[in-house]
């Protein structure tokens, strides 16, 4: 019999002994027990059961009473946990390393702290995708009150050298970042039409520091204010929906994990683990960047609506110009809305105020996403005003030739200037080139309004969803 095969039947009966030299093992390196001596250790030992986990299987669900604690023998556990007071999930690592689950409040028995799931799939050597070792919380108690209590001056010593929970913290990945659970629709589409009038003057701005055409703020609102209403309300919405369908993509075929290669050989399980990965990664990327490439649409007709002055084209052909460059600017737009204002919230943490947080956060987002988005955003512009010109012609000779700071322009063309015949004349090299490119494109027209810009969209947009939903939540 295998290993794996003797490991579960030990799940209803004592362990085998290759399972009780792993469980002392484990045992001795958890924080609970460390301390404890060879025959304390060999106690709990033969009391625990092993149990075996299927992928996505829960082991433990926040809030519950905690029953029994774990020592996790094979696979990888997924720590969520769900803040009652935003709504957020949050992916939960600590700082010091152990394969145990419950350790910390199986002795009180408090409801636990955060849900418990297997995360790993089926291998070739066994059919399930984990496997821990389990001791029930009455039979622990007895043991350490009437059979051993001796024991409990050692677990004490444990703990006491061990404090684990100061170092619990927040690491979600940017890509991983799941949204906050709205249960009030109506407060994204207030905070739409709060932001639809900002972003319309400064769009306004935008285009007069990019043009020298000075234009309305709020032009065409009966148009903006609805679109732009569908347009964040499918930001949001989107990503809720995409959400939802990684949670179900992770479901995977278990059956077809064990595949044969052209030499007949299977796959080890770290080949199959860094292929587990690397879909997961190409899963997670499609998922951030579709609700920016969905949203485009509505987003082009919005730009149109600002640009009526500049191109004189029916609606129905002005809103299709530039759409390939919007549609950069509006995945960057997406992913600093949703993902990366959550992503810096929950990395830098200014007190007990989630309002305060989360202003934080969607402020850095929107640094970050208005410096990446600006070029993508002016090339859609001057694509916009003049259709009738190509990408490269319109980054050469409108882009770069407006963007240049005027004091470098000069710099340059005096240090380009050569003299032919008593005459000074233009020496525009390669090098020369090169660096008015760079600056342009580091440094472009119009980029601190477009930050601005940017920033006050996500504060407003993000702080108006994040109050009214928490005080839905506080009700």
């Amino acid at each position: 019999m295998s290993t794996s095969s003797a490991s579960q039947n030990s799940s209803h009966g004592s362990l085998s002994d290759v399972d009780e030299k792993s469980c002392k093992k484990l045992l001795k390196e958890c924080e609970m027990f460390h301390r404890l001596s060879a025959d304390q250790i060999e106690t709990l030992t033969k009391n625990m059961n092993y149990r075996p986990l299927q992928r996505n299987e829960v082991l433990v669900n926040q809030g519950n009473p905690v029953s029994a604690f774990y020592l996790v023998k094979d696979g990888e556990m997924y720590r969520e946990f769900l803040d009652p007071d935003t709504g957020k999930r949050h992916s939960v690592e600590f700082e010091i390393k152990t394969n145990s689950i419950n350790t910390m409040r199986v002795l009180s028995g408090d409801p636990a702290q955060s849900t418990v799931k297997c995360k790993t799939s089926p291998s070739s050597s066994s059919t399930n995708g984990c496997g821990v070792y389990e001791m029930p919380r009455q039979r622990l108690m007895d043991i350490l009150l009437n059979e051993r209590p001796d024991m409990g001056v050692g677990i004490a010593n444990s703990l006491a050298s061990h404090v684990r929970e100061v170092s619990k913290k927040y690491r979600t990945p940017l890509l991983e970042q799941r949204q906050q659970i709205i249960a009030n629709m109506p407060a994204v589409m207030i905070a739409a039409g709060v932001e639809s009038y900002y972003r319309s003057a400064l769009n306004a701005q935008i285009n007069r520091a990019l043009t020298g055409v000075k234009s309305e703020l709020f032009p065409n609102m009966h148009i903006q204010v609805p679109m732009r209403i569908a347009y964040i309300a499918g930001f949001k919405g989107l990503r809720a929906i995409m959400d939802q369908y990684d949670d179900d993509g992770e479901e995977e075929e278990d059956n077809s994990n064990v595949i044969k290669e052209g030499n007949g050989l299977q796959r080890t399980d770290t080949t199959r683990h860094q292929e587990d990965i690397n879909r997961n990664f190409w899963r997670r990327l499609g998922i951030t960047i579709a609700p920016g490439v969905i949203m485009t649409p509505l987003s082009s007709i919005l730009e149109a609506s600002n640009a009526g002055h500049l191109n004189k084209e029916s609606m129905a052909t002005r809103w299709t110009r530039g759409i390939v460059a919007r549609c950069g600017r509006e995945i960057i737009f997406g992913l600093g809305l949703n993902q990366l204002s959550d992503y810096f919230q929950e990395r830098f943490q200014f007190g007990d105020s989630p309002m305060i947080n989360n202003m934080i956060g969607s402020m850095m987002a929107g640094v970050v996403s208005g410096y990446l988005s600006h070029v993508p955003h002016n090339m859609s512009t001057y694509k916009l005003i003049e259709p009738h010109r190509s990408y490269p012609d319109l980054y050469k000779n409108v882009f770069v030739e407006r963007s240049v700071p005027p004091f470098l322009e000069r710099f340059l063309t005096r240090q380009a200037q050569s003299t032919a015949n008593g005459a000074v004349v233009p020496n525009h090299s390669g090098a020369y080139q090169a660096v008015r490119f760079i600056a342009a494109t580091i440094f472009p027209r119009g980029l601190m309004v477009r930050t601005v810009q940017i920033v006050g969209s996500f504060m407003i947009l993000n702080g108006t969803i994040n109050y009214f939903t928490l005080m839905q939540q506080q009700r």
